[in-house]
């Protein structure tokens, strides 16, 4: 993909199960997927190889701040164990329930041979029509960088993925390389205009998700 992340493997040897490296997942008639971004708020490609589609929701990032609000106070002792509860990938919130409270999502129905791309801090949740087989990884441009900075991360699990974010800023952005080493953040996150907004107003975002509708022969 020419990701970024191919610095972590190129020039720090370190690789990542299903984040720099791709991971195959087997579903089945109602097997489902949590509401969670990605591991530090990076993309993702799902590619289905075989078998019954696959269903997706996702939440424009600009309302990630708002879902998270709601889910907190739809578990509200999960929210206080955990800050970044939904990072537990445990949480199903129906998408019924998302319409009456004003939080707009997309959905679709992915088939085999086809592509799914997630973007940076979009919450995504689905589930499988049946028995399938799809292959995922993530990937990052530079544009994530803001969003990895920003990312919320698990501190009562040790299995959860982290990645420092000093490389990328040393290299991508060097001029905020002094004040990032300093523990100074001197960029607010991407959504934060639009999430001010969202505050006040809901205002319908452009899909965050991309289907390409590129066919492949797959392998099986």
């Amino acid at each position: 993909l020419g990701s970024i992340l191919d610095d972590l493997e190129v020039e720090y040897g370190t690789k990542i199960e299903g984040v720099n490296t791709a991971y195959l997942y087997f579903g089945m008639w109602k097997a489902t997927f949590a509401w969670h971004t990605e591991d530090m708020d990076l993309y993702s490609i799902n590619y289905l190889h075989f078998g019954a589609p696959k269903q997706w929701y996702v939440i424009p990032p600009s309302y990630g701040k708002l879902f998270e609000k709601f889910a907190a106070s739809r578990f509200p002792s999960s929210a206080r164990r955990c800050p970044a509860f939904l990072r537990h990938k445990m949480t199903i919130i129906a998408p019924s329930i998302l319409t009456k409270n004003s939080i707009p999502f997309s959905k679709m129905t992915q088939y085999e041979n086809e592509f799914i791309i997630t973007f940076p801090y979009a919450y995504h949740a689905g589930f499988n029509y049946g028995f399938n087989c799809a292959e995922s990884t993530n990937f990052a441009s530079e544009r994530w960088i803001e969003y990895g900075k920003h990312s919320v991360q698990c501190a009562c699990r040790h299995d959860m993925v982290k990645i420092g974010m000093d490389r990328f800023v040393r290299k991508y952005q060097p001029e905020l390389y002094d004040d990032w080493s300093c523990g100074t953040n001197v960029t607010s996150h991407p959504e934060d205009e639009q999430m001010l907004k969202n505050n006040t107003t809901i205002v319908r975002s452009s899909p965050t998700k991309i289907r390409l509708p590129i066919h492949c022969k797959s392998s099986k």
